[in-house]
């Protein structure tokens, strides 16, 4: 008989939402006890769920237990840089990609790969960035626009230069996006 897996799943699944939320923790503790209390399960699936976290590279093991990845402006760019590299393969390697909507268009790159090794790396990758997003939205103003060229550039076959284009711009401002999720950048003045 196999063991109940509900509790991981459940505090797993709670984890990486509130590590999505959250922004960067940059070295903040991730108190095993803590966190069982909130989420209402014992310590054991806390455990299990941040030590895959950590393999994830989401979270880092301390010889104290577990901690938010710190960041800085050139680990930021790499990530960025990462998921260029990963993003154009995919795209490379998908002939015909299916169709992309909603708010996130390399969502479909993430799906295309049928869930091999190569579109797992770029979730990977995607799920560490995931905590700048809303920094990304405070730095640059024209999200919506850049969506809708990404959306019409990947449905004409020509996603190359955009996903590109749209990444290198990342890697280019890594410096104020961090700042903008630390709240260290100030809003542009109106």
């Amino acid at each position: 008989m196999g063991r109940d897996r509900d509790p991981f799943d459940r505090t797993i699944a709670a984890l990486r939402a509130r590590l999505a939320r959250a922004g960067p923790l940059q070295g903040a503790v991730l108190p095993i006890n803590g966190l069982a209390a909130e989420l209402g399960v014992s310590p054991t699936p806390v455990r299990e769920a941040l030590a895959r976290l950590a393999g994830e590279g989401l979270i880092a093991r301390t010889s104290a237990g577990y901690a938010g990845v710190v960041h800085d402006p050139t680990s930021l760019a790499e990530l960025y840089r990462l998921a260029r590299v990963l993003a154009l393969a995919l795209a490379a390697a998908t002939p015909s990609p299916p169709p992309c909507s909603g708010d996130d268009p390399m969502r479909w790159l993430e799906q295309a790969d049928g869930g091999r090794a190569l579109g797992q790396a770029f979730q990977r990758v995607r799920a560490q960035l995931a905590a700048f997003a809303a920094a990304e939205a405070s730095v640059f103003t024209d999200l919506a626009a850049e969506r809708d060229r990404m959306v019409a550039a990947l449905a004409a076959g020509r996603g190359g230069r955009a996903i590109a284009r749209y990444f290198d711009r990342r890697a280019v401002a890594s410096g104020k996006i961090l700042a903008a999720s630390l709240g260290l950048l100030r809003p542009p003045r109106i």
